[in-house]
């Protein structure tokens, strides 16, 4: 095996030479985002003094007895780039772009995209696997009428034409960029066997993790002693802070700053466009990333503040806390900025864990909570920075408040939607941590002598036990009495049949005056959770009741349902995103949307749908083709009556209901890798209508 770093242009040059996809590798799969971030870096690269850019590795094999290579790695970029040169050579043909140099197209098309003297009758240095060549050679040889519109391929051509035609460039402009990627080509030895090479390279799990793009971005570019200046005062602590795994931090991080939560294996990109957005310099970037990383720590390892405070953030570390690092991460440097009380940050804590309990006694979905923290923040600080007269509000009568205006799959439980759940939740069947989390609480309450119920529960020195079996003995159905079934049934796993104990789970069957007296048993045992069990002579419906009623006011008096005097001065909109997933949208009136933080007003949902879909179009015309194309998420090649013309072939549903209308857009936006947040609805007080247009 042999490797040495060399433009990537001169990888394709030289005659008898082809690119082989075998067969075992995956059809091309870039999408537009993939292509727009190259076309970006390309564009960014021709404005540079810059003489290079990586463009990753590329590892192939000769095929023997010729020059043709076998590509076991790098397919995709192979392909894309190959992509960008057919659209230059098309769209010069089409004398839609300039070329300085006279010979340079066809120079392109002869020793970077053709053969011409290859025996085969396909003379295409790039030979894709077969669905992919179909299209490929469309673009190479046929008239637009004829590309296959459904393909990838053609896609991502489509999204290059269109960028070469507006980017106001010539052909030799964008080829002397094209030149300056870079690549690491890999050769095979004879002796390699390229299959093991492949299987190597796609299980090995040694590729660049997220943070590792993100520090050779910030650091790369830099000169020597300025790189290693920054990463020792800066990255290296990140690093530390974080236990060496700073990608989750900075997915974190950018959450907490644009109150978007990004996909993971997206974080780099994600970072990139920010730091490139807010245009501070590398080192004020990365000073700002430890100042957060050290509180991120700090979160981590419960130690914020004072033994108070941390004493009841360690209560939430039971569950999977870590959606709430962005709220956290913002709340604490706020709070240290503005010199918050310690009273105040403790009852700030306090609402955060009534609002997270209630939530999971009421069973609400906990993928919810990643929006509300990543914007919880902001959204308390909007209306502190908005009283404009008398004292500013206390933070936590606005976080209350905020809350309290969550709707849905985000709301925060009344007090009869919890006496109403906590009869009927199956406590039992929670996941781990929440039911761990429930029983420590509820077990230990606000009391200075603790049992460490996590780690007893983890370490199995005690276990959760059901006073009333999970299998009935004849004894506990007679006890039970004639409607033991649907007793059984009713309150198995509820938690009012639930208990802490440090006998043998094999005695669990017993009756209940033997569990009860024997050693170890409910009358022996310390735990207050067993306080009312001891004083039991039997154990049924009647006691059952009764012992939920008991715990039902154990909960509200940890949890209680939180008040605030807070109020804004002017009615507020009513608007929800396109990423509420739970949101009832049908009903309601329109009066504007927002979409990439720009405010349209429109009147009816069919207005907005076309409008919308309009603009994406201008951002993602070659996929909005596509999905045209392969006739998805609404859109479609062919006029019909029920469908709106947005542009020569191209037409979306719009006389359908309103979910419909959601439903369109959210296929639209999640093909064309465009977050969902980034589309708000405003909606008009007099919202009745039946969610047809």
């Amino acid at each position: 095996m042999k490797g040495d770093a060399q433009p990537l242009i001169k990888f394709f040059d030289g005659s008898d030479k082809r690119f082989i996809i075998p067969l075992y590798q995956r059809n091309y799969d870039w999408k537009e985002d993939n292509c727009e971030q190259l076309f970006q870096d390309l564009m960014k690269l021709h404005k540079s003094d810059r003489r290079s850019h990586f463009f990753g590795s590329i590892v192939s094999c000769i095929h023997a007895g010729t020059e043709d290579r076998y590509i076991i790695d790098g397919q995709q970029r192979i392909t894309t780039v190959s992509l960008l040169l057919i659209a230059m050579v098309n769209a010069k043909k089409e004398r839609l772009i300039e070329a300085t140099d006279g010979k340079l197209v066809e120079k392109i098309f002869k020793r970077y995209l053709v053969d011409e003297y290859q025996e085969d009758e396909r003379k295409v240095k790039l030979k894709p696997i077969k669905k992919d060549m179909q299209a490929f050679d469309a673009l190479l040889y046929k008239t637009k009428e004829q590309y296959v519109k459904e393909s990838n391929v053609t896609r991502n051509y489509e999204y290059f034409f269109d960028k070469i035609v507006h980017c106001g460039l010539t052909v030799d402009e964008i080829f002397e960029t094209i030149k300056k990627l870079e690549v690491i080509n890999i050769r095979l030895d004879e002796d390699d066997d390229p299959q093991l090479i492949f299987e190597s390279l796609n299980s090995t799990g040694l590729d660049l993790s997220e943070a590792d793009k993100i520090r050779n971005y910030l650091l790369m570019s830099l000169e020597p002693t300025e790189q290693d200046d920054l990463y020792s005062r800066f990255w290296n602590p990140i690093e530390e802070f974080t236990k060496y795994e700073p990608s989750s931090f900075v997915r974190d991080y950018l959450t907490m700053k644009q109150g978007k939560i990004g996909r993971m294996d997206k974080i780099y990109f994600i970072f990139k466009e920010y730091a490139e957005k807010v245009g501070i310099d590398r080192a004020s970037l990365l000073d700002d990333m430890y100042h957060y990383a050290k509180i991120y720590n700090q979160i981590d390892d419960v130690q914020i503040g004072t033994e108070k405070i941390n004493r009841k953030l360690n209560q939430l570390r039971t569950l999977d806390s870590t959606v709430a690092y962005p709220f956290f991460m913002a709340f604490f440097d706020y709070a240290a900025k503005v010199g918050m009380p310690e009273n105040e940050i403790y009852q700030v804590i306090d609402v955060i864990e009534a609002y997270w309990a209630r939530r999971i006694i009421c069973n609400l979905p906990s993928n919810a909570l990643n929006k509300v923290f990543s914007t919880l923040h902001r959204d308390v600080l909007k209306h502190i920075n908005k009283k404009d007269s008398g004292d500013a509000p206390l933070y936590v009568d606005v976080l209350v408040y905020v809350l309290l205006k969550k709707r849905q799959s985000a709301a925060f439980p009344s007090d009869e939607d919890v006496k109403g759940d906590f009869q009927s939740r199956q406590v039992y069947k929670m996941p781990t941590n929440q039911r761990m989390f429930i029983l420590e609480r509820m077990e230990n309450r606000d009391n200075n002598e603790r049992h460490d119920i996590v780690k007893e529960l983890t370490e199995k020195n005690i276990t959760i036990e059901h006073i009333m079996p999970q299998t009935l003995s004849d004894k506990w159905k007679k006890a039970l009495g004639a409607d033991w079934e649907r007793i059984h049934q009713q309150y198995l796993h509820t938690m009012a049949n639930l208990t802490l104990t440090g006998y043998n789970s094999q005695y669990s069957n017993l009756s209940f005056l033997e569990k009860r007296d024997m050693e170890k048993g409910f009358k022996d045992s310390a735990f207050r959770l067993n306080n009312y069990v001891k004083t039991c002579s039997q154990w049924t419906e009647v006691e059952l009741k009764e012992r939920q009623q008991n715990l039902l006011q154990v909960f509200m008096m940890l949890w209680p349902m939180p008040t605030t005097s807070f109020e804004v001065t002017k009615q507020e909109v009513e608007s929800a995103s396109l990423d509420d997933e739970d949101f009832e949208f049908t009903g309601k009136k329109l009066q504007a949307f927002i979409l990439h933080d720009v405010r349209y007003t429109v009147n009816t949902w069919k207005e907005m749908l076309i409008q919308v879909c309009s603009h994406i179009l201008l951002e993602k015309r070659s996929t909005v083709e596509w999905l045209c194309a392969n006739e998805k998420s609404g859109f479609h090649t062919k006029p019909e009556t029920w469908r709106r013309e947005l542009a020569p072939n191209i037409y979306v549903w719009t006389d359908n209901s309103t979910a419909t209308k959601i439903g369109i857009l959210t296929g639209l936006f999640k093909e064309c890798s465009i977050p969902a947040s980034e589309l708000v609805f405003e909606f008009r007080e007099d919202s009745s209508d039946n969610g047809e247009e």
